[in-house]
Protein backbone atom coordinates (compact mmCIF):
# COMPACT_ATOMS: atom_id res chain seq x y z
CA UNK A 1 0.00 0.00 0.00
CA UNK A 2 0.96 3.51 -0.83
CA UNK A 3 1.17 6.00 2.12
CA UNK A 4 0.30 9.41 1.25
CA UNK A 5 2.86 11.55 3.46
CA UNK A 6 -0.16 14.72 3.32
CA UNK A 7 -2.80 15.52 5.09
CA UNK A 8 -5.48 13.74 4.99
CA UNK A 9 -8.14 15.56 2.61
CA UNK A 10 -11.42 16.69 4.35
CA UNK A 11 -13.27 14.64 1.58
CA UNK A 12 -11.55 11.50 2.47
CA UNK A 13 -12.51 12.62 6.90
CA UNK A 14 -16.34 13.18 5.50
CA UNK A 15 -16.37 9.43 3.89
CA UNK A 16 -14.45 7.76 6.91
CA UNK A 17 -17.28 9.26 9.28
CA UNK A 18 -19.67 8.44 6.58
CA UNK A 19 -18.91 5.22 6.60
CA UNK A 20 -18.76 4.50 10.06
CA UNK A 21 -22.05 5.82 10.47
CA UNK A 22 -23.22 3.77 7.61
CA UNK A 23 -22.11 0.71 8.89
CA UNK A 24 -23.99 1.11 12.46
CA UNK A 25 -27.10 1.39 10.22
CA UNK A 26 -26.07 -1.84 8.10
CA UNK A 27 -25.23 -3.76 11.12
CA UNK A 28 -29.56 -3.30 12.51
CA UNK A 29 -30.18 -4.72 8.92
CA UNK A 30 -31.12 -8.41 7.85
CA UNK A 31 -27.49 -10.49 7.44
CA UNK A 32 -27.71 -11.24 3.92
CA UNK A 33 -28.25 -7.29 2.84
CA UNK A 34 -25.44 -6.32 0.68
CA UNK A 35 -22.86 -3.60 2.61
CA UNK A 36 -23.67 0.03 1.50
CA UNK A 37 -21.60 1.83 -0.46
CA UNK A 38 -20.25 5.69 -0.69
CA UNK A 39 -19.91 7.86 -3.33
CA UNK A 40 -16.81 9.30 -3.08
CA UNK A 41 -15.03 11.54 -6.07
CA UNK A 42 -17.20 10.37 -8.83
CA UNK A 43 -16.92 7.03 -8.00
CA UNK A 44 -18.86 4.21 -5.88
CA UNK A 45 -16.74 2.88 -2.66
CA UNK A 46 -17.14 -0.15 -0.81
CA UNK A 47 -17.02 0.79 3.18
CA UNK A 48 -13.63 -1.52 3.03
CA UNK A 49 -12.36 0.48 0.28
CA UNK A 50 -12.70 3.65 2.48
CA UNK A 51 -11.10 2.35 5.00
CA UNK A 52 -8.19 1.39 2.27
CA UNK A 53 -7.84 4.82 1.60
CA UNK A 54 -7.43 6.10 5.13
CA UNK A 55 -5.05 3.92 6.03
CA UNK A 56 -3.15 5.42 3.35
CA UNK A 57 -2.56 9.11 4.49
CA UNK A 58 -0.21 10.00 7.07
CA UNK A 59 -2.01 8.94 10.29
CA UNK A 60 -3.92 11.84 12.19
CA UNK A 61 -5.71 11.76 15.41
CA UNK A 62 -9.18 10.59 15.19
CA UNK A 63 -11.84 13.12 16.72
CA UNK A 64 -13.76 12.40 19.72
CA UNK A 65 -16.96 12.02 18.19
CA UNK A 66 -15.95 9.60 15.62
CA UNK A 67 -13.65 7.87 18.20
CA UNK A 68 -16.73 7.59 20.34
CA UNK A 69 -18.65 6.19 18.03
CA UNK A 70 -16.66 3.57 16.70
CA UNK A 71 -15.79 2.21 20.42
CA UNK A 72 -19.57 1.93 20.63
CA UNK A 73 -20.06 -0.16 17.24
CA UNK A 74 -17.19 -2.67 18.85
CA UNK A 75 -17.73 -5.23 21.11
CA UNK A 76 -14.13 -6.68 20.85
CA UNK A 77 -12.00 -6.10 23.14
CA UNK A 78 -8.87 -6.20 21.15
CA UNK A 79 -10.60 -3.49 19.14
CA UNK A 80 -11.12 -1.55 21.26
CA UNK A 81 -7.56 -1.88 23.23
CA UNK A 82 -5.72 -1.12 19.89
CA UNK A 83 -8.33 1.99 19.18
CA UNK A 84 -7.72 3.54 22.81
CA UNK A 85 -3.81 3.17 22.66
CA UNK A 86 -3.43 4.59 19.49
CA UNK A 87 -6.97 7.06 18.60
CA UNK A 88 -6.03 7.91 14.75
CA UNK A 89 -7.66 7.37 11.93
CA UNK A 90 -5.55 4.47 11.00
CA UNK A 91 -6.50 2.59 13.88
CA UNK A 92 -10.11 3.64 13.63
CA UNK A 93 -9.98 2.35 9.62
CA UNK A 94 -8.41 -0.87 10.67
CA UNK A 95 -11.19 -1.23 13.55
CA UNK A 96 -14.20 -0.33 10.98
CA UNK A 97 -12.72 -2.72 8.70
CA UNK A 98 -12.69 -5.66 11.47
CA UNK A 99 -16.48 -4.76 12.16
CA UNK A 100 -17.43 -4.92 7.94
CA UNK A 101 -15.51 -8.04 8.02
CA UNK A 102 -17.25 -9.78 10.90
CA UNK A 103 -20.44 -8.23 9.74
CA UNK A 104 -19.99 -10.07 6.48
CA UNK A 105 -19.24 -13.29 8.37
CA UNK A 106 -22.04 -13.74 10.46
CA UNK A 107 -24.78 -15.95 10.39
CA UNK A 108 -27.95 -14.92 8.61
CA UNK A 109 -29.80 -14.83 11.86
CA UNK A 110 -29.04 -11.96 14.28
CA UNK A 111 -29.68 -13.06 17.99
CA UNK A 112 -31.05 -9.45 18.77
CA UNK A 113 -34.03 -10.01 15.86
CA UNK A 114 -35.56 -13.13 17.77
CA UNK A 115 -38.75 -12.62 19.79
CA UNK A 116 -38.58 -14.68 23.59
CA UNK A 117 -40.81 -16.83 21.39
CA UNK A 118 -38.41 -17.83 18.78
CA UNK A 119 -35.02 -18.99 20.67
CA UNK A 120 -34.59 -22.43 19.82
CA UNK A 121 -35.39 -24.84 22.58
CA UNK A 122 -33.34 -25.62 25.33
CA UNK A 123 -31.42 -29.21 25.40
CA UNK A 124 -32.54 -31.36 27.31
Amino acid sequence: MVEHLETMPEDVREAFADAVRLFNRWRAEPADLPAPTIEFRNMTVSLSGICDLVTSYKNEPIPLPLYDELWTLSEDMKLKAELALDPSYSTGARCLDALIQGRRSSPNVSPATLAPSDEPPALT
